[in-house]
């Protein structure tokens, strides 16, 4: 009685636990999606409309059905589709999008979101507000800023990559690796414009022509500075590269250095550094300090001087220090003049002196401007390389 017992709960638990598994509910069909490899946004000219352009990837069986109004771009090479609609909301022009095309817009693939400089200037919170409500969006998805049309963008032919949307993405994980220019994404804006002080920024892409051969390509040129959602201005590269010491970004990269005394210039590569923003009280008297300790090895030279020696190495440093200090001061003297906080100084005081920052809050955009800004470089010259003298030595 008891072994019959026994099998019949183990039978119920069975079918129990059958009936309780379930598949994915909300699956969806490769079939019956379009997926969206990058997105592009414009304002219109004289109106409040947007102009949104989606590219996306041509499966073997996709059929991109009738478009009647806004239509398909010539695409960046035959495996993808560039589409273009105009609407007042981004929610709705999706819509739109569903309603022409025979698949639904799937964004988790989505790698970039590229804003027309017109979009920034008068406010991108509208346009991102869609996309960190929307579900399928990534927080990760990058951020780039265009002087260009949009569409234009998105439409250049990729190098190396199949598609416009992963080229884009691999470009600007590369620069983050060179140092030269901020890799934003949706999550690090977002905290930025949440900030009582912090000024966003965003990367700047541009079409690019080589005269020779006439071909076109992408290249990141800049950064693009906020207030709150709007664009206030730029950074040039000297700026950015400042920018990046100073918030612990640079990773790799070359810098050149002019000796004084010696013909010719020599190139450091990075291969450690670390920034700090430290913001000090003393006597109710603020201070903030920039620390950027940087170790490199000799990359290259342009001169015949023998310059591996430790008094060499001592002047090479000290150049080096000098150059990274001006490139920290340019980005300081461009962030007053923008009275924009691209540094995240408000942040620092708030974190280490919360009380002192509750004071000066109500005036925290004179008190911005007047800060005591002490910037200390530290460089060490690791090593010349595999050839201690120069090919041309004296």
């Amino acid at each position: 009685m008891k072994s019959c017992r026994k099998k019949f709960l183990k039978i119920i638990s069975c079918i129990l636990i059958a009936v309780n598994l379930t598949s994915c509910i909300d699956s969806r069909e490769l079939n019956k999606l379009a997926i969206v490899l990058a997105v592009g946004i414009d304002k219109l000219e004289n109106c409040d409309d947007t102009e949104m352009t989606i590219q996306l990837a041509k499966l073997s069986s996709n059929k991109s059905g009738s478009i009647s109004s806004g239509g398909s771009a010539p695409s960046a090479n035959n495996v993808t589709l560039n589409l273009t609609e105009t609407g007042n909301g981004l929610g709705k022009i999706v819509k739109t999008f569903n309603r022409k095309l025979d698949r639904q817009l799937f964004f988790s693939h989505n790698q970039v979101i590229v804003l027309g400089e017109s979009a920034a200037k008068s406010g991108i919170a509208k346009y991102l507000d869609f996309f960190m409500r929307y579900r399928e969006t990534r927080l990760l998805v990058w951020l780039l800023i265009t002087k260009s049309k949009v569409k234009d963008i998105l439409s250049v032919p990729p190098n190396m990559e199949d598609t416009q949307g992963r080229n884009l993405a691999e470009l600007i994980s590369e620069q983050k690796e060179v140092s030269e220019i901020p890799a934003i994404n949706l999550k690090d804006f977002t905290e930025r414009i949440m900030s009582k002080t912090s000024a966003p920024i965003i990367p700047i892409v541009e079409i690019s022509t080589n005269n020779s051969a006439g071909t076109k390509a992408l290249r990141l040129t800049s950064t693009a500075v906020f207030k709150k959602d709007k664009m206030i201005g730029t950074l040039d590269s000297q700026q950015t590269r400042g920018l990046l010491w100073a918030l612990n970004k640079v990773k790799t990269g070359v810098v050149p250095v002019n000796l004084p005394g010696y013909k010719g210039t020599i190139d450091v590569e990075t291969i450690h550094s670390k920034g700090k923003i430290a913001a000090k009280l003393k006597d109710n008297k603020l201070i903030m300090k920039i620390n950027i300790k940087q170790e490199g090895n000799l990359l290259e030279q342009n001169s015949s001087e023998n310059l591996a020696t430790p008094d060499n190495f001592k002047v090479i440093e000290k150049a080096e220090e000098e150059t990274i200090k001006k490139q920290i001061e340019a980005a300081i003297l461009k962030s007053r003049d923008l009275n924009a906080d691209i540094f995240g100084f408000g942040d620092a005081i708030y974190r280490r002196h919360p009380k002192y920052f509750k004071k000066i809050e109500p005036q925290w955009n004179k008190t911005f401007k007047n800060l005591n800004i002490e910037v200390n470089v530290n460089c060490k010259l690791r090593r010349n390389g595999r050839i201690s003298k120069p090919i041309m030595a004296k």
